[in-house]
């Protein structure tokens, strides 16, 4: 059944959502030498934490290539909960996984975004530049130091 207003719930899309998590999981917890789980909230605006190390990963699947267009969007309020973590001293990263490679964004607080109202249910979101995405692969982040 079609999804009929931003607050029903989407099965279809959730699961797509949680195999791309899946997918890319092993690799984030390789990256930054964590062990992120998922919350059981199916509602929770981040996706993933690492309360050790207090790292947080929200990771957004795409069905198209990242070229297709210039940029990506994300709902404001995935944005403005990474802030509120980073004032708690978190590291906060946001994980593109288009279909032709993983592409991130770590959160510094300093971002100054477009924002458009857009998508299925016309909320705001912020128009993330693609160009200035790091290549998960290449991301020479420092990694997190463990105690």
């Amino acid at each position: 059944m079609p999804q009929k207003n931003r607050f029903d719930f989407n099965k279809e899309l959730w699961s797509l959502g949680q195999k791309i998590e899946d997918a890319v999981l092993p690799d984030l917890n390789s990256k930054w030498n964590c062990d992120l789980k998922r919350s059981d909230d199916i509602f929770d605006i981040i996706d993933f934490r690492d309360e050790d190390n207090k790292i947080a990963v929200e990771v957004k699947g795409r069905r198209i290539s990242s070229t297709q267009y210039k940029d990506t969007i994300i709902t404001l309020n995935k944005i403005t909960t990474g802030w509120k973590l980073l004032e708690e001293d978190w590291k906060v990263y946001y994980v593109f996984v288009f279909t032709d490679k993983v592409l991130v964004h770590t959160l510094t607080g300093n971002e100054c975004w477009k924002v458009k109202i857009t998508g299925t249910f016309q909320i705001e979101h912020y128009l993330i530049p693609i160009d200035e995405l790091e290549d998960i692969k290449n991301n020479d982040e420092p990694e997190p130091e463990q105690e």
